[in-house]
Parts: structure tokens; sequence; C-alpha cells
């Protein structure tokens, strides 16, 4: 049997279920943006892992080694978040090819700094090997959360509400424009902060830990594979459905303005097109009043998309005249 006939999921499913074994530190274990395992009393370690690879997840033609550097980390951090925990300490391991130069380190290292910098962040071991091809970096990220306070994927209920922060499809933009436009010195600058949505995300840290703290949070993922299938996600774990309203979903000017000269059919870069890296949440309905009452408190927008469902409605995109919407991909899958 090939990976692509069972998906990168299904792949997933089955590592799990030959290996995970339970213990009674584990409070999550596979399954989630990251796992929880209790240290000491009244705290939660929280970590995860993330592999980068070339020509898989990053294009070296279109992204510099500062910014692969900030990124590599950024997209860790998000997973963190995501649980509504703080990132502390991380390990990197890379395996590196001859084409690379230590220039190229050099710089790599410089953006790592620069996010581990912002989110405080440190470094606290790793290992370098040789590749024969392509440019690997593997980061694992350990973080930690009040067990009170940590956000999963499967307690969303029917009748919550659906919010992401942030805006949604730059990331997904930003690259088209990227691989049509083949270089980076022929970008025009009116692109630039789509671009810079791609290559240079920000983990919605300080917003994770803010739902987390006003318990506002049933259900929680970040957006990297896009909204469907990270949705998704979240309504497999709590056995819900979900619908989400096309005109609601937040996009950027820069967004609205572009869009339609890369893609025929722009709403699909915010429902499918990944690596926005805001939160996705659900919201109970007695707590929709005071996520609104402390809005002015993120850094960010948060805007309301939709509601959980009946589980045999699966996920349904509805268009300003009610009309089920169908997405042509519903997200990003490795082996598919």
């Amino acid at each position: 049997m090939k990976i692509k006939e069972v998906g990168e999921f299904g792949l997933i499913e089955r590592i799990k279920t030959k290996l995970a074994s339970p213990h009674q530190d584990i409070i999550k274990g596979i399954g989630d943006d990251a796992c929880a395992i209790e240290t000491q009393k009244g705290r939660l370690l929280l970590s995860t892992i993330d592999a980068l690879i070339e020509d898989v997840h990053f294009d070296l033609r279109f992204i510099s080694a500062y910014n692969l550097g900030k990124k590599s980390l950024a997209v860790n951090i998000s997973d963190i978040a995501a649980m509504g925990g703080t990132p502390k300490f991380f390990l990197i391991s890379m395996g590196i090819p001859s084409k690379i130069s230590v220039e190229f380190i050099d710089e790599f290292v410089n953006g790592l700094r620069e996010t581990a910098n912002s989110f405080q962040t440190y470094v606290v071991g790793g290992d370098t090997s040789f590749s024969p091809e392509k440019l690997n970096i593997n980061i694992v990220l350990l973080g930690e959360a009040f067990p009170g306070n940590v956000i999963y994927r499967d307690n969303a209920h029917v009748g919550d509400q659906v919010f992401v922060t942030g805006t949604l499809g730059d990331s997904a933009l930003g690259l088209k424009i990227l691989m049509n436009r083949k270089e980076l010195s022929k970008v025009e600058e009116k692109f630039k902060d789509l671009i810079e949505r791609h290559c240079n995300p920000t983990p919605r840290v300080a917003e994770g830990r803010l739902i987390a703290e006003n318990c506002l949070a049933s259900a929680m993922i970040d957006i990297s594979d896009g909204l469907i299938s990270d949705l998704g996600h979240i309504c497999e774990q709590s056995k819900v459905g979900a619908k989400i309203w096309l005109d609601k979903l937040p996009t950027s000017e820069a967004f609205q303005n572009y869009s339609p000269e890369f893609a025929d059919r722009p709403m699909d870069l915010a429902l499918a097109g990944g690596e926005d890296y805001e939160l996705l949440f659900t919201v109970d309905r007695g707590n929709v009043d005071l996520l609104n009452s402390i809005k002015n408190r993120f850094k960010t927008t948060v805007t309301h998309i939709g509601e959980v469902t009946e589980p045999d409605e699966g996920i349904t995109v509805l268009d300003d005249s009610g009309k089920r919407y169908t997405v042509e991909k519903k997200g990003f899958d490795h082996f598919l």
C-alpha cells in the first residue's frame, strides 16, 4: 500500500495505534497541537515538533535564510499558542546539504535568535547532520501552562460559536505571488505585506494566553493546513460539525485588492490556503459577551465566522445568500 492511499492523517493514526501507550503523567498525547505532560503539581509541560523540508515547506528561491530561521521557530511557537501556553525552550536538528554555506547558516541562526528573543524562548540543545540533497530543519519546542488553562481540540459542543484571529489567505496569496514572479527582485513593492505574511508569520501567543486565562474557548487550534482542514480536526475530535459564513471571513485590504489577479476563486485561499498561523477557536454562547468585552485587549482582530453544528452535518460553507459554497481543495495534506 502506498502512503498516498491513506494520506497524512491516516498514516499518523496508524503510527499512533502501534506506538502510543497510556501513562499517568500524560494528560494529552498524540492528536493535538502539542502534548501535555504533568511534570510537577500545578504545571503542565507542553511539547511540539515540526519538520520543515526544502521544496516541501519552503523554497530557497523565495525565502531568505534570515526569514527561514524566524519562521522555523515561529510555526512551532504557534502550536504552543494554540494550547493557550507559553513557549520556553527548544532543541533544533538540521540536515544540511553541501550547497548550503556557512554564511547561510549564520543568517538562519540570526533569524532564529530574533524569534526566540521576541518570545523569550531559549535553545537548550540540538544536532547537525549531512543531508544528500535538501535542507531539513526539525525543532522540538517545550512550553508550559496551568492545567486549568490548557485548551484542547476535543471539547467543542453544538451551539458553540466559531471565531478566528487576524485575517485569512494572505500567506497563501503571498506564496502564489512569489511562484508567479519567480524571483524576489521582480516582486512589486505593493505585494510586500502579503509576502511577509508567508515568509514571516506571527504566532498569536499573547492572544492564546488571553483566551486561556479567561476560559473563553471550548476548543482551539492554529491554522497551518487551512481553515477548513484545521476546523475539521476540531470537529472530528469533538464529534461535531460546523458551518462557516463565507462573507464573514476576515481578509486584508491587500488580499481583497490583489487576490483576483492570482486566483480564479480567491476565497478558496482564505478557506484552504494554509500557513495563516491564526487561532481558530470555539466559544460557548455564554462566553461570547465576555469575549466581546475584552476584544480591545487583543493585538489583532477577532472575528465571528460560524457556529458548531450536529456531527452529521459535517463542515459546510454558506455564501451570503445561504447557498452552500464548495471548496475545491480542503487544505494541505503531505501525502495527497
